[in-house]
């Protein structure tokens, strides 16, 4: 009898809980403004990346605003809670994916995904700032695979200058330190072929970095025309990397290998995607 009278009791507790709940405010906005006085707004309700027509998102670059609609970018929601945020398009298309598609994110539709990244670093000139993608930090300044002048230069490959990996010099280098050698066979991803590009002075504009060419194994195939995960442990990659001197802007892009054919083409839609979605604002 004593749970029968403890019930109605219970159930009036749970009542009264819940309507507590209920009644708490909705935390509002945040405003959120970096340093060079470019400021967005952060909701702090969950979005929706399914809603259709797809409504635009705003998101900071240094003093540019760049405002694009939500699938574009890699949670197609918008950026991130700190303001952080990359774009996401789909190989080979470069179009961004449909409303929803990276919801629940599955192995198939990350490797076919072109991501872009900026980073506003205007306090260095273009050389300057490239330079310091392709020169070893201190800590490894003497390691040959982290340098283009110790490695091997090849033949152009789709107008790019390679400078391949030279195991020799990596081995003698990891021998002197003490270091169990690294494996020279095709099953090493840990080091990557270098591809530089250069302007009309001839100084190094762009440096594309990608999974080695002993690798023949692309770990991907096409069905119905599109790019999916085979059963190829690991897959073929490239990072690209350039600036954007009129927006003082470090791109980064990261794509399957086989883009790196039509490596002009990633260079200008990431270029455009900023440029002609951004607007400069009044430093504040």
């Amino acid at each position: 009898m004593l749970y029968f009278r403890a019930l109605p009791v219970v159930i009036t507790l749970a009542f009264a809980l819940s309507a507590c709940a209920k009644a708490e405010p909705r935390k509002p906005p945040r405003l959120l403004t970096n340093e060079q006085g470019c400021s967005i707004t952060i909701g702090n309700q969950p979005l929706d990346s399914r809603q259709i027509p797809v409504p635009k998102a705003r998101a900071c670059v240094g003093p540019y605003a760049l405002v694009l609609p939500r699938n574009y970018f890699s949670t197609q929601t918008g950026p991130q809670h700190d303001g952080s945020f990359s774009l996401a398009l789909e190989y080979p298309s470069l179009e961004p994916f449909k409303p929803g598609e990276r919801r629940n994110l599955s192995v198939d539709v990350s490797i076919r995904t072109v991501r872009i990244s900026y980073d506003y670093i205007s306090a260095f000139e273009p050389a300057e700032a490239l330079r310091r993608i392709y020169t070893p930090m201190v800590p490894r300044r003497e390691d040959p695979a982290e340098s283009l002048e110790t490695r091997i230069q090849g033949e152009a490959v789709y107008g790019l200058t390679p400078y391949y990996v030279d195991m020799d010099r990596v081995h003698a280098y990891q021998r002197a330190n003490g270091w169990r050698e690294t494996p020279s066979d095709e099953d090493n991803v840990f080091l990557t072929d270098w591809f530089v590009s250069h302007d009309v002075t001839g100084a190094i504009d762009q440096i594309i970095k990608c999974t080695r060419r002993e690798i023949t194994e692309s770990g991907a195939e096409y069905r119905d025309g599109k790019m999916v995960k085979n059963n190829v442990i690991g897959f073929a990659r490239c990072e690209q990397t350039f600036f954007i001197e009129a927006m003082g802007t470090i791109v980064q892009l990261k794509y399957p290998r086989e883009g790196m054919a039509n490596w002009r083409q990633m260079k200008a839609r990431a270029t455009a995607l900023l440029v002609d979605n951004s607007v400069e604002e009044t430093e504040k």
